[in-house]
């Protein structure tokens, strides 16, 4: 079974997702699977060391037993024009074949992901036509349907990446845009020989963020942790600016929810608190609420995170967070292991990986 490159035409498409929902499914039906990532741009510290950050959360769930440094050979530890100004290519080139052989060795199968989308790395010959080619890997491209002009982007893939790009996955497709999808494969996929895997449907958990990972894009401060941790997800986001007969309304409709307001609206926090569908408050502005509030969370285990932004940059920040949503956590894991064995045709991929 030849390995997979796992790219995109954009950033936060959901490769790393595909990535750990194959891996799974496939150690369970018996392959010996490992994982790759040949230049890893999303640096961040764990513990003493830094990483990239899919990679380590990639590689925790997958447990392939290899070393980090060999699952990804080349991270991007300075702005990338001065990387690219000093880097020797073909010492990294063969720095990524020599981690990747130690990867393959006993492997049936590599998943190999790529740096961000599939040009990142052009300059430094590490973009995924140069991986594909340099490793022999056939292309899995996962897309987000952002707009009726990605099929151009994926044409425009296919006529850089050329046959290596065999497969397409659509990620987070919701509504008439699924017809759209089998429409554009009889017509467009087909002919250029790429073939059409799945459609994976929106899903609010993996579009969600954690609690902690909410604190941590604010830089907020925990006033209550809450009774279920900080790896609850939040699906939804409500405003509190409004009257509390209006604010009930919304309570009401909501699920895994959390209320952006200000600490002096005791009112819509006493509410929230009391709806049963809010499950974190976020307090901007600062203002710290009131010792009856901070009481009844605590009581009923519902998180507060104290925020020093005002609403407004709050909102921004969440929107930008909620972009570059990532699978963590055992719930995330678990949902789209099983959308992937749902609504993708894992035999079809098995049987035209060879």
């Amino acid at each position: 079974m030849k390995s997979l490159l796992v790219s995109s035409i954009e950033e936060y498409s959901g490769k790393s997702a595909v990535i750990i929902a194959l891996g799974q499914i496939l150690k369970e039906r018996g392959f010996s699977v490992g994982y790759f990532k040949p230049f890893g741009i999303g640096i961040t510290r764990i513990g003493d060391r830094f990483v990239d950050e899919d990679v380590y959360n990639t590689a925790t769930v997958l447990q392939t037993g290899d070393a980090l440094d060999d699952i990804c050979p080349v991270t991007l530890d300075k702005p990338y024009v001065e990387f690219a100004r000093s880097a020797d290519l073909p010492e990294l080139k063969q720095r990524v074949r020599e981690s990747y052989t130690r990867v393959a060795a006993g492997k049936d199968i590599v998943l190999v992901e790529s740096a961000g989308e599939y040009k990142f790395g052009k300059a430094l010959e590490l973009c995924d036509f140069n991986i594909a080619s340099m490793l022999d890997l056939n292309i899995l491209l996962v897309v987000k349907y952002t707009s009726d002009f990605v099929l151009d982007k994926i044409l425009a893939a296919r006529e850089l990446l050329g046959d290596r790009l065999r497969f397409i996955i659509f990620n987070q497709l919701s509504g008439y845009k699924t017809a759209y999808v089998e429409e554009l494969n009889e017509r467009f996929f087909k002919q250029n020989g790429i073939t059409l895997l799945g459609t994976l449907p929106y899903s609010p958990l993996l579009a969600g963020l954690s609690v902690r990972e909410i604190a941590d894009a604010l830089h907020g401060e925990w006033l209550i942790r809450g009774k279920r941790g900080e790896e609850v997800i939040i699906e939804e986001l409500l405003i509190g600016a409004m009257s509390p007969p209006a604010a009930l309304k919304y309570f009401r409709r909501v699920r895994h929810a959390a209320l952006i307001t200000g600490g002096d609206r005791a009112d819509l926090q006493n509410l929230a608190l009391e709806s049963g569908t809010i499950e974190c408050l976020l307090l901007t502005g600062n203002l710290e609420p009131a010792a009856t509030i901070i009481g009844r969370a605590e009581e009923l285990g519902v998180p507060i995170i104290l925020v020093a932004d005002d609403t407004l940059t709050t909102i921004e920040r969440l929107d930008e967070a909620l972009g570059k949503a990532r699978i963590r956590g055992a719930a995330k894991v678990k949902k789209v292991k099983e959308l992937v064995e749902q609504f993708v045709d894992l035999d079809l991929l098995i049987a035209h990986a060879d």
